[in-house]
């Protein structure tokens, strides 16, 4: 990897550079904005990851990979989107693959299907009385592309034109992903909404239901 640090003029302040701006930098050599994007985009890659792949080392190897491609694909990089969303859009064809090559990534379709014929019962390793947790189980469930465009919207916020741009499908397509999700989250997570009955939550979790 060739990089130079380019001169900064002293009264630039990196901070106070967006997250664009800094990658553009980046882009020409400036290896110190580079760190500085880095580390504002680690904590937000990493979570991201920990969300899409279990293993938390695997996890936590899929970001450097993600973090090593950008730096290396910056002096190509024609800012056609912001640098936030291609990170993104690098760290899905980094899961991707990782299940790919483990054979294991069903579609969206068989996952959907195996998780309706479950019914809508709680992760049997959350603590049920949590909702937080809940969440965390049941987003595991997920089909791994609804799951990103969960993510990606719930909480990092892109757009539905930044979240196709990474996952590379349609706005449409990334509508259904989101409403096959909430509506399977709504459902699974019922229990422990608001205005549940007293107890609700730990009956959903007994093995053999009404008797």
């Amino acid at each position: 990897m060739n990089s130079r640090d380019v001169d900064h003029d002293d009264n630039l302040d990196l901070e106070s550079l967006s997250d664009d701006e800094l990658a553009g930098a980046a882009a020409v050599g400036d290896a110190e904005a580079f760190d500085l994007l880095v580390r504002r985009m680690s904590p937000i890659l990493l979570r991201y990851m920990r969300r899409m792949v279990s293993e938390p080392q695997t996890a936590e190897d899929l970001a450097q990979e993600t973090l090593l491609d950008t730096w290396k694909g910056l002096p190509d990089f024609a800012f056609r989107s912001s640098f936030r969303t291609w990170m993104f859009a690098v760290a899905h064809r980094k899961t991707v693959d990782y299940y790919r090559r483990r054979r294991d990534l069903p579609t969206g379709a068989e996952r959907f299907e195996e998780l309706v014929a479950r019914g809508p019962q709680p992760a049997d390793t959350a603590e049920h009385s949590a909702l937080m947790d809940a969440l965390r189980a049941e987003l595991g469930n997920l089909p791994h592309t609804s799951r990103a465009a969960w993510w990606l919207k719930e909480v990092e916020g892109l757009t539905l034109v930044e979240i196709s741009e990474v996952l590379r499908v349609s706005t449409g397509s990334v509508r259904g992903h989101l409403q096959r999700s909430r509506k399977f989250l709504v459902t699974r997570l019922a229990p422990w909404q608001p205005g549940a009955r007293s107890g609700e939550a730990s009956a959903a979790t007994g093995k053999g239901g009404r008797s």
